[in-house]
């Protein structure tokens, strides 16, 4: 009985005419059956492919007990994937081994890459601000952050001070940030010892201790988030005139009383102007300290600033019948005022404490008395003056006011006074305020008891953690304006904390301005796992961006794709993002000087296609990288100039991620000598040969271009001796060199050269590295062969596309050194 058993490999499952037949063994396992044929296997949590066993669908977890049996009908077939990956999975067997992969396009314009609508990188708009239904920040390495609300902020008297609390959020993810690093506007928070404090939550950490953490709605029409004079709560006049400190004087002509109020204004001095009666239509007022006939009661029948009308009247209130008018006088000190009637004036409002929807059962009432409150006596000392004031509310839609317990403020200073009120509500309701004054108005300037009503707030649901997040709760004495200009420019500089992989394990969390470690923190923060993520080229990068000093520095703060940050995050470090067998693994653009494959006429399918692309006259002469520095936290440029550029049309380029003048230099020097010396381009087909490569893989290409290099097959191999199918040309005091491709398409070699005793015979310096198999069961090792800086194209491969099932095109860019040149340059003075 045969021990074999017959594997198909359908590379298009819609197409069952169409597989490769392989062989097995009875009693092999699918896993072991893998992992012997399939060069670089790994287990996935979603195979590339499926098995299929007498039309049964075999489990992947069933892949390491499930055994082949005599007669059985076994099916491997290419599954398609997720489209997200922009990526081709194919499967076949080519030689011993199964080659996979996945096709990765990366154009990038670093016009493009700072994120749109950014209160970082756009000066003017640099700022505290709300982002309602937004993307909360993301940092990387050290930035300046400028934090946004998590509540809208909130100003309240204390001991006649007003203290300005913020609630902002740093940003998504962990920070380290240093004391010294917090600043309002240019000026570090340390500087205004006593007048602020503030408080770091890391994610997660309960916030509910400080009083910025309050969800506080403040209302418009009252006062403003930035402060307001706000609405006066104006007394019921009773009194005006009478002594030299009132503001009013009269003039009493014909039937009527002309008053003038006399103001201050430090631009104007003091000037006077018509005004009309500070008293009521249709009201009763008494006039004295006048000419004996014009003194008595009289009704204000018309009021005018030009001259208000009035009746007199007799002992019984009614009008006198004999008055024919004022004995005229002219700005005299008279006094009018009322007898009747208390000081209340009319209520202001209401108005609603929260928006529609809500309700609360906290509401705070800010007062403010801008000249003080107190009554200077005859000898310029300070009495003590009281203002009471009234103010109720009632729930939406009810009849009945509630009066808030009685508010009174005492005082005897010209001091600027405020006072924040709390009002405790018995159940959450939509309530609507009114506040009116009940206390007398007065126009005596030496008495000084103006009160404005500056805020109305309320209390709306509060959050006491924030998962994910870092924050900082804010505490702001407002002294020297300095609430007013901290409201919306405290800012921060913060280092991102983040594990690090290295050898072989991840860090505890830790300050790190490293790329590798935020490249991998993007990937797992779209939900991949370790899975996912090419941790061996991950660790090997590291090391070198680490020594290299390269670091990704940045704020993300609009919408993005998950590959397109990767693109970013990578390209300080010439790298860029491939997925190959469904993990995301950077590849790095740098020198090289070991060939991973070669491709000559043997395996293309039609001829090698070279495209140059010349020098025009009108191309940039130069890179203008745009960076972003870490002293003036503002975009700055600096211009990359190879010998002979004049530099007068640059290419402009921004630097996204990196901070330092050097780097900049750097990162625009590799592109202007890129665009100088990547001008050759190579295109050809293969069958499944070329899916062994991968994204800037360094390889041997031959082409058809006399006096460079010769191609073929082996025939056999015979110790160092190489036996090829033609006759060789050597070149006469040249050395020369042999490369080899071994059966898993990488090259072997390249060995120095000489000739042998035979036409066909190539004597090698040293012993090959693999084992040639010459049975006819596989393709035979292919050969390059020429003088040693002639005997093939270095290249890297730029795209890989499958055209069917069993075509692929590959595109490749000529390799040259000198692109980079100067990846360790300093920037110019």
């Amino acid at each position: 009985m045969s021990t074999q058993v017959e594997i198909k490999i359908y590379p298009n499952k819609l197409d069952d005419s169409l597989y490769e037949p392989c062989t097995g063994l009875v009693g092999q396992t699918v896993n072991s059956w893998l992992r012997a044929n399939v060069p670089a296997y790994a287990e996935l949590e979603q195979p590339l492919f499926s098995v299929n066993i007498n039309n049964r669908h075999v489990l992947p977890s069933e892949w390491d007990t499930c055994t082949f049996k005599h007669n059985d009908n076994i099916k491997f077939v290419v599954e398609s994937k997720d489209p997200a990956t922009i990526a081709y999975a194919v499967i076949a067997v080519i030689a011993i081994g199964v080659a996979i992969y996945a096709t990765n396009q990366i154009p990038d314009n670093y016009n493009s890459t700072v994120p749109d609508g950014s209160s970082i990188y756009d000066v003017n708009t640099q700022g505290n601000k709300p982002r309602l239904m937004g993307i909360i920040p993301e940092a990387a390495g050290r930035h300046l952050i400028y934090p946004d609300y998590l509540t809208m902020p909130r100003r309240e008297y204390i001991d006649n001070e007003q203290w300005l609390y913020l609630m902002l959020s740093v940003g998504s993810g962990e920070y380290e940030i240093l004391p010294e690093e917090v600043f309002i506007a240019n000026t570090p928070v340390k500087s205004y010892t006593g007048d602020v404090f503030y408080e770091i939550f890391g994610p997660g950490e309960d916030v509910s201790g400080h009083e910025g953490h309050r969800n506080v709605f403040t209302s418009s029409e009252v006062g403003s988030t930035s402060g307001s004079t706000g609405i006066e709560l104006k007394g019921k006049v009773k009194s005006t005139g009478g002594v030299w400190s009132s503001g009013y004087t009269y003039t009493f002509a014909g039937k009527e009383i002309i008053a003038f109020l006399e103001e201050y204004e430090p631009e104007l001095g003091r000037f006077k102007y018509k005004a009309p009666l500070p008293f009521a239509l249709g009201e009763i007022i008494k006039v004295e300290g006048v000419d004996a006939q014009n003194v008595g009661y009289y009704e204000i029948i018309d009021l005018n600033v030009q001259g208000n009308k009035v009746q007199k009247l007799d002992g019984q209130y009614k009008p006198d019948a004999a008055w024919t008018g004022f004995v005229s006088q002219y700005d005299t000190n008279a006094k009018v005022f009322t007898e009747d009637g208390g000081g209340d004036g009319e209520f202001n409002g209401p108005f609603f404490a929260v928006p529609e929807g809500e309700v609360t059962d906290q509401l705070w009432l800010d007062f403010s008395m801008p000249q003080g409150l107190g009554e200077l006596d005859d000898e310029g000392d300070f009495l003590t003056r009281s203002v009471n004031i009234i103010v109720e509310y009632r729930a939406e839609g009810a009849l009945e006011w509630t009066q808030a317990p009685a508010i009174s403020f005492s005082g005897k200073t010209n001091n600027q006074l405020g006072k924040t009120i709390p009002i405790s509500l018995s159940e959450k309701i939509r309530p609507e305020v009114r506040v009116k004054r009940s206390t007398a108005a007065n126009d005596d300037t030496r008495i000084y008891d103006d009160v404005f009503w500056t805020a109305l707030k309320a209390e709306l649901e509060s959050a006491t953690t924030y998962e994910g997040i870092t924050t900082l709760a804010v505490r702001i004495r407002g002294t020297n304006n300095l609430a007013g200009s901290a409201e919306n420019k405290f800012n921060l500089i913060a280092t991102r904390v983040l594990p690090v992989f290295e050898n072989g394990a991840w860090s505890a969390p830790k300050p790190t301005t490293d790329i590798a470690p935020f490249f991998a923190h993007v990937i797992k923060s779209a939900g991949h796992t370790d899975s996912k993520i090419g941790l061996e080229a991950i660790e090997a990068l590291h090391a070198i961006w680490h020594e290299r000093g390269d670091e990704f520095n940045a704020v993300f703060d609009s919408e993005s794709t998950m590959f397109e940050v990767l693109k970013r995050v990578l390209a300080v470090g010439f790298a860029e993002p491939t997925i190959d067998y469904g993990r995301i693994i950077p590849v790095r653009d740098q020198q090289r000087s070991v060939f991973q494959h070669m491709y000559q006429p043997d395996n293309y399918i039609g001829l090698l296609e070279r495209t140059i692309t010349l020098i025009d006259d009108d191309e940039h002469d130069g890179v203008e990288v745009e960076y972003f520095s870490p002293i003036t936290w503002k975009s700055e440029t600096i211009l990359c100039l190879l010998p002979g550029d004049l530099g007068v049309n640059p290419e402009k380029v921004r630097a996204f991620g990196i901070t330092s003048r050097d780097k900049a230099y750097q990162f625009g020097m590799r592109k202007r000598r890129a665009r100088r010396y990547r001008r050759t381009s190579f295109s050809f087909k293969t069958e499944m040969d070329a899916l062994n490569s991968r994204y800037l893989d360094y390889c041997a290409l031959a082409d058809d271009i006399p006096g460079y290099e010769q191609t073929g097959r082996v025939e056999y191999i015979v110790g160092r001796s190489v036996y090829v199918d033609a006759i060789l040309k050597w070149q006469s005091g040249q050395s020369h060199i042999l490369a080899l491709r071994k059966p898993d398409g990488t090259l072997s070699g390249p060995y120095t050269a000489t000739i042998g005793s035979s036409s066909n015979e190539v004597i090698i310096d040293s012993d090959i590295d693999f084992t040639p198999v010459f049975d006819g069961s596989m393709e035979p090792p292919l050969y390059m062969f020429g003088i040693t800086n002639k005997w093939c194209n270095a290249v890297l491969i730029r795209d890989i596309k499958p055209s069917s099932v069993d075509k692929v095109n590959v595109t490749a860019e000529l390799y040259d050194d000198r692109v980079y040149l100067d990846d360790n340059s300093l920037a110019p003075t």
